[in-house]
């Protein structure tokens, strides 16, 4: 899943989007791609059941006599291969995941991330962490205190929209490094670029 969003294509263009949005800008930007962002057994366990249920309730009304074994041996079998089927199939996983509960679970990778890779920690506090996470098709875009000034105005949150909405469409990685490259022309007019700006954050896409 993850190398079919990450092509090389896609990687660099997302590295030229950080960069980009870096060089007219004192904001410092890291962009972080998941596979997901939590186990999701409860949808493998809820499909698997719901399949050997359904093996049972068929050998109970079947019109050909079944041995008492089969009864016990057919669901557990087939439960255990749609469970391992589904957890194969990240759409039926996300399909049998409540949205509140994917975007819950985002949320807190996202924030784990955020300090984990020092995002917090710059001299000017103006670092953003761009988070995608593939499985929930869901995009976080957290920002440190020094940029708080921006972050209530229209125009960002709307471009932070704009970036979710095009991971929510399964956009693929070149697509979403230009809505990660807008955002740069949000954060230019009040958070230009010193002379002597300090690159403190790697550019490249953390996977």
């Amino acid at each position: 899943m993850i190398h079919r969003f990450l092509t090389d294509a896609a990687r660099k263009a997302l590295t030229d989007a950080v960069e980009d949005v870096e060089a007219q800008s004192s904001a410092e930007v890291v962009v972080a791609v998941r596979p997901s962002s939590g186990s999701y057994l409860h949808a493998d366990l809820l499909a698997g059941i719901a399949a050997a249920v359904a093996c049972l309730v068929g050998l109970l009304f079947s019109p050909w006599p079944f041995g008492l074994v089969w009864f016990v041996v057919d669901p557990v079998l087939l439960g255990a291969l749609v469970g391992f089927l589904v957890s194969r199939l990240p759409a039926v996983r996300r399909g049998l995941t409540r949205p509140g509960v994917r975007r819950r679970r985002v949320l807190e990778a996202a924030r784990a991330t955020f300090v984990e890779k020092r995002v917090h920690a710059t001299s000017g506090r103006t670092g953003l962490l761009v988070y995608i996470s593939l499985l929930e098709r869901e995009a976080v875009v957290l920002h440190d205190v020094g940029i708080d000034i921006l972050a209530t105005s229209d125009g960002w949150q709307r471009a932070c929209e704009d970036l979710a909405e095009s991971v929510r469409r399964g956009d693929d990685g070149v697509a979403v490094a230009a809505r990660v490259r807008a955002l740069g022309d949000r954060l230019a007019p009040a958070f230009a670029r010193s002379a002597d700006d300090v690159d403190e954050l790697a550019n490249e896409v953390d996977r």
